[in-house]
């Protein structure tokens, strides 16, 4: 079965992971740090697969977040970043229903059929 990886931040919202690029690294670096900061799991992301975002965040600053897909193998989940409330791993319907802001349904969605075409 395939689960993804969902966290809730401090305000309640849920949603994929995702952060800032520090000096030096790649995009693809900083998504596979920012998984292991906020989750505990060691990612390796799947190549082919890419879709940016774009969306006001709520003090009116445009934000742009880069995503990829990534798998992992059974990993225990340890919750190690001040930012969140919990992190789950769901099934893709409850992983959908779970997330609150549409643009991120939209890339579990694109996702999600990405990873079909592939398997």
């Amino acid at each position: 079965m395939i689960l993804y990886v969902i966290v809730m931040e401090l305000d309640g919202h849920c949603g994929l992971p995702k952060g800032h690029i520090e000096k030096g690294e790649t995009e693809k670096e900083t998504a596979l740090r920012e998984i292991k900061e906020e989750t505990g799991i060691s990612a390796v992301i799947l190549d082919g697969f890419t879709m940016q975002i774009a969306y006001e965040m709520g003090n009116g600053n445009m934000k742009q977040t880069t995503y990829y897909c990534a798998t992992y193998d059974r990993q225990e989940i340890i919750l190690n970043d001040s930012e969140l409330l919990d992190v789950k791993l769901l099934p893709f319907e409850e992983a959908l229903s779970a997330l609150t802001n549409q643009k991120q349904k939209d890339v579990l969605i694109q996702s999600n059929a990405f990873i079909m075409r592939t398997r």
